[in-house]
Protein backbone atom coordinates (compact mmCIF):
# COMPACT_ATOMS: atom_id res chain seq x y z
CA UNK A 1 0.00 0.00 0.00
CA UNK A 2 1.25 3.31 -0.57
CA UNK A 3 2.34 5.25 1.72
CA UNK A 4 2.82 2.24 4.18
CA UNK A 5 5.87 0.38 5.70
CA UNK A 6 4.82 -3.50 5.31
CA UNK A 7 6.79 -5.31 8.18
CA UNK A 8 7.10 -9.42 7.34
CA UNK A 9 8.15 -11.22 10.41
CA UNK A 10 11.20 -14.03 9.03
CA UNK A 11 11.67 -15.16 12.37
CA UNK A 12 10.54 -14.15 15.93
CA UNK A 13 12.87 -17.00 18.16
CA UNK A 14 15.48 -16.54 20.37
CA UNK A 15 18.94 -17.98 19.73
CA UNK A 16 17.76 -21.39 20.20
CA UNK A 17 14.97 -21.76 18.33
CA UNK A 18 12.70 -21.86 21.27
CA UNK A 19 9.18 -23.51 20.46
CA UNK A 20 10.66 -24.57 16.93
CA UNK A 21 10.65 -20.59 15.67
CA UNK A 22 12.92 -18.67 13.29
CA UNK A 23 15.72 -16.48 14.43
CA UNK A 24 15.74 -12.92 14.23
CA UNK A 25 14.87 -11.51 10.66
CA UNK A 26 12.21 -8.90 9.57
CA UNK A 27 11.47 -7.89 6.06
CA UNK A 28 10.91 -3.98 6.20
CA UNK A 29 9.52 -3.23 2.70
CA UNK A 30 8.65 0.75 1.50
CA UNK A 31 7.57 1.32 -2.30
CA UNK A 32 11.17 0.64 -4.17
CA UNK A 33 13.08 0.10 -1.49
CA UNK A 34 13.69 -3.45 0.62
CA UNK A 35 15.66 -4.04 3.48
CA UNK A 36 16.36 -6.86 6.34
CA UNK A 37 16.49 -5.69 10.07
CA UNK A 38 18.40 -8.66 11.38
CA UNK A 39 20.10 -12.23 10.05
CA UNK A 40 19.84 -14.77 11.50
CA UNK A 41 20.64 -18.33 10.19
CA UNK A 42 17.58 -18.96 8.94
CA UNK A 43 16.56 -15.97 7.67
CA UNK A 44 17.63 -16.64 3.87
CA UNK A 45 15.56 -19.75 4.13
CA UNK A 46 12.47 -17.81 5.11
CA UNK A 47 13.28 -15.75 2.27
CA UNK A 48 12.96 -17.83 -0.12
CA UNK A 49 9.84 -19.64 1.79
CA UNK A 50 8.03 -16.17 1.51
CA UNK A 51 8.97 -15.78 -2.68
CA UNK A 52 11.37 -13.04 -1.75
CA UNK A 53 14.18 -12.85 -4.50
CA UNK A 54 17.47 -12.20 -1.74
CA UNK A 55 19.04 -10.40 -4.48
CA UNK A 56 15.87 -7.77 -4.19
CA UNK A 57 17.51 -6.45 -0.53
CA UNK A 58 19.03 -3.22 -0.66
CA UNK A 59 20.24 -3.11 3.05
CA UNK A 60 20.76 -5.31 5.61
CA UNK A 61 20.23 -3.41 8.97
CA UNK A 62 22.11 -5.03 12.00
CA UNK A 63 21.61 -4.28 15.71
CA UNK A 64 24.44 -6.37 17.31
CA UNK A 65 26.65 -8.60 16.45
CA UNK A 66 25.50 -12.19 17.83
CA UNK A 67 25.19 -14.87 16.12
CA UNK A 68 21.85 -15.09 15.50
CA UNK A 69 21.22 -11.59 14.62
CA UNK A 70 23.91 -11.89 11.69
CA UNK A 71 25.16 -15.04 10.84
CA UNK A 72 22.87 -15.55 7.96
CA UNK A 73 24.16 -13.11 5.84
CA UNK A 74 27.04 -15.24 4.65
CA UNK A 75 24.37 -17.57 3.73
CA UNK A 76 22.62 -14.66 1.80
CA UNK A 77 26.49 -13.82 0.57
CA UNK A 78 26.90 -17.63 -0.60
CA UNK A 79 23.17 -17.23 -2.80
CA UNK A 80 24.58 -13.86 -4.52
CA UNK A 81 27.63 -16.13 -5.18
CA UNK A 82 26.38 -19.23 -6.72
CA UNK A 83 22.69 -18.69 -7.23
CA UNK A 84 21.37 -15.47 -7.46
CA UNK A 85 23.98 -13.96 -9.47
CA UNK A 86 23.30 -10.13 -7.39
CA UNK A 87 24.34 -7.59 -9.89
CA UNK A 88 24.38 -4.80 -7.32
CA UNK A 89 26.12 -3.56 -4.08
CA UNK A 90 24.20 -4.84 -1.00
CA UNK A 91 24.64 -2.18 2.50
CA UNK A 92 25.21 -3.69 5.20
CA UNK A 93 24.91 -1.30 8.38
CA UNK A 94 25.09 -1.82 12.03
CA UNK A 95 27.42 -1.44 15.17
CA UNK A 96 30.98 -0.84 14.63
CA UNK A 97 33.15 -3.66 13.84
CA UNK A 98 30.10 -5.20 11.71
CA UNK A 99 32.69 -5.43 8.43
CA UNK A 100 35.40 -7.06 10.24
CA UNK A 101 32.49 -9.44 12.17
CA UNK A 102 30.84 -10.73 9.08
CA UNK A 103 33.43 -11.09 6.65
CA UNK A 104 35.34 -13.38 9.37
CA UNK A 105 32.41 -15.42 9.70
CA UNK A 106 31.80 -15.72 6.20
CA UNK A 107 35.37 -16.70 5.57
CA UNK A 108 35.16 -19.42 8.27
CA UNK A 109 31.71 -20.41 6.57
CA UNK A 110 32.72 -20.60 2.87
CA UNK A 111 36.47 -20.41 2.66
CA UNK A 112 37.31 -18.46 -0.35
CA UNK A 113 38.98 -20.18 -3.23
CA UNK A 114 42.38 -18.67 -4.86
CA UNK A 115 40.62 -18.60 -7.89
CA UNK A 116 37.60 -17.29 -7.26
CA UNK A 117 36.19 -13.83 -7.09
CA UNK A 118 33.72 -12.59 -5.87
CA UNK A 119 30.37 -11.60 -8.36
CA UNK A 120 28.69 -8.85 -5.92
CA UNK A 121 30.12 -5.98 -3.66
CA UNK A 122 28.98 -5.49 -0.26
CA UNK A 123 29.32 -1.87 1.42
CA UNK A 124 29.32 -1.62 4.77
CA UNK A 125 28.38 1.34 7.30
CA UNK A 126 29.23 1.80 10.49
CA UNK A 127 26.79 3.58 12.44
CA UNK A 128 26.34 6.65 15.19
CA UNK A 129 23.63 6.60 17.43
CA UNK A 130 21.64 9.49 17.65
CA UNK A 131 22.35 10.39 13.61
CA UNK A 132 20.09 9.30 10.44
CA UNK A 133 20.74 7.18 8.16
CA UNK A 134 19.24 7.23 4.58
CA UNK A 135 20.61 4.53 2.58
CA UNK A 136 17.84 5.61 -0.62
CA UNK A 137 18.00 9.44 0.03
CA UNK A 138 15.23 11.38 0.30
CA UNK A 139 12.62 8.71 -1.38
CA UNK A 140 13.39 5.74 0.88
CA UNK A 141 12.64 5.28 4.78
CA UNK A 142 15.32 7.65 7.24
CA UNK A 143 16.66 4.93 9.49
CA UNK A 144 17.69 6.59 12.89
CA UNK A 145 19.88 4.09 15.54
CA UNK A 146 19.52 4.61 18.98
CA UNK A 147 21.70 2.92 21.67
CA UNK A 148 20.06 0.10 24.40
CA UNK A 149 21.63 -2.45 26.72
CA UNK A 150 22.38 -5.57 25.68
CA UNK A 151 26.01 -5.72 25.93
CA UNK A 152 28.80 -4.40 28.34
CA UNK A 153 31.24 -2.44 26.50
CA UNK A 154 29.99 -2.92 22.83
CA UNK A 155 27.10 -0.91 20.99
CA UNK A 156 23.92 -2.28 20.47
CA UNK A 157 21.25 -0.57 18.69
CA UNK A 158 17.63 -0.05 18.51
CA UNK A 159 16.00 1.18 15.39
CA UNK A 160 13.25 3.91 14.15
CA UNK A 161 12.22 3.50 10.66
CA UNK A 162 10.90 6.63 9.45
CA UNK A 163 8.51 6.52 6.05
CA UNK A 164 5.93 9.23 4.72
CA UNK A 165 4.63 9.99 7.87
CA UNK A 166 4.58 5.87 9.32
CA UNK A 167 6.78 5.32 12.34
CA UNK A 168 8.41 1.55 13.10
CA UNK A 169 10.59 0.94 16.33
CA UNK A 170 12.26 -2.18 16.78
CA UNK A 171 14.02 -2.26 20.12
CA UNK A 172 16.92 -5.21 18.86
CA UNK A 173 17.99 -7.19 22.05
CA UNK A 174 18.28 -5.44 25.06
CA UNK A 175 17.54 -5.04 28.75
CA UNK A 176 14.92 -2.50 30.33
CA UNK A 177 16.69 0.72 30.94
CA UNK A 178 14.99 3.97 31.77
CA UNK A 179 15.43 6.02 28.38
CA UNK A 180 13.71 3.25 26.27
CA UNK A 181 10.27 5.12 26.35
CA UNK A 182 11.77 8.33 24.79
CA UNK A 183 13.72 6.30 22.03
CA UNK A 184 10.36 5.00 20.97
CA UNK A 185 7.61 7.41 22.09
CA UNK A 186 5.23 8.10 18.97
CA UNK A 187 6.07 4.75 16.88
CA UNK A 188 2.89 3.37 15.60
CA UNK A 189 4.53 0.28 15.97
CA UNK A 190 7.37 -1.27 18.55
CA UNK A 191 8.57 -4.18 17.82
CA UNK A 192 9.57 -5.45 21.27
CA UNK A 193 11.99 -7.85 22.00
CA UNK A 194 10.66 -10.10 25.07
CA UNK A 195 13.01 -12.98 26.03
CA UNK A 196 11.54 -14.03 28.98
CA UNK A 197 8.25 -14.33 31.51
CA UNK A 198 9.53 -12.68 34.62
CA UNK A 199 12.90 -10.83 35.36
CA UNK A 200 15.90 -12.89 35.34
CA UNK A 201 18.47 -11.22 33.05
CA UNK A 202 19.97 -7.70 32.47
CA UNK A 203 20.55 -8.31 28.70
CA UNK A 204 16.64 -8.93 27.54
CA UNK A 205 13.33 -8.11 28.60
CA UNK A 206 10.67 -9.55 30.24
CA UNK A 207 6.57 -9.74 29.69
CA UNK A 208 6.94 -8.55 33.27
CA UNK A 209 8.87 -5.63 33.36
CA UNK A 210 6.67 -4.77 29.65
CA UNK A 211 3.76 -4.78 31.83
CA UNK A 212 5.36 -2.61 34.59
CA UNK A 213 5.85 0.10 32.42
CA UNK A 214 3.36 -0.46 29.28
CA UNK A 215 2.01 2.86 29.99
CA UNK A 216 5.45 4.52 29.82
CA UNK A 217 5.66 3.25 25.86
CA UNK A 218 3.63 5.95 23.74
CA UNK A 219 3.17 3.57 21.15
CA UNK A 220 0.47 2.74 18.75
CA UNK A 221 0.62 -1.23 19.49
CA UNK A 222 3.89 -3.22 20.69
CA UNK A 223 4.71 -6.83 18.94
CA UNK A 224 6.50 -8.96 21.42
CA UNK A 225 9.04 -11.18 20.10
CA UNK A 226 12.58 -12.87 20.04
CA UNK A 227 10.51 -15.00 22.27
CA UNK A 228 12.24 -17.30 24.68
CA UNK A 229 10.68 -21.04 26.21
CA UNK A 230 8.19 -19.63 28.67
CA UNK A 231 6.51 -17.51 25.56
CA UNK A 232 7.37 -18.71 22.50
CA UNK A 233 3.84 -21.62 22.55
CA UNK A 234 1.61 -18.65 24.51
CA UNK A 235 -0.75 -17.70 21.50
CA UNK A 236 -2.31 -13.79 22.82
CA UNK A 237 -0.69 -11.93 25.76
CA UNK A 238 -3.54 -8.84 27.32
CA UNK A 239 -2.51 -5.93 25.87
CA UNK A 240 0.32 -6.95 23.23
CA UNK A 241 0.35 -8.96 19.81
CA UNK A 242 2.84 -11.85 19.75
CA UNK A 243 4.81 -12.17 16.85
CA UNK A 244 5.35 -15.43 14.95
CA UNK A 245 6.87 -16.60 11.72
CA UNK A 246 5.42 -15.18 8.50
CA UNK A 247 2.92 -12.61 9.88
CA UNK A 248 2.69 -9.68 7.85
CA UNK A 249 1.61 -6.37 9.00
CA UNK A 250 1.04 -3.17 7.50
CA UNK A 251 2.49 0.03 9.68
Amino acid sequence: MAGRLTLTVLGSGDAFGSGGRNQSGYLVQARGFCMLMDCGVTTLVSLKRHRVDPTSLDLVLLTHLHGDHVAGLPFLFHDFQHAGFRKTPLRVAGPRGLKRRVEGIHRILFPPKREETRRFRAHYFPLRPGRPFQPAGRAGPEILPFRVRHQNAREDFGYRVRWKGRDLAYTGDTGWFPQLPDRVRGAHLLLCECTQNSRGSRKHLSLAELREHRRELEVGSILLTHLGPELAGRRRISGFRLARDGMKILV
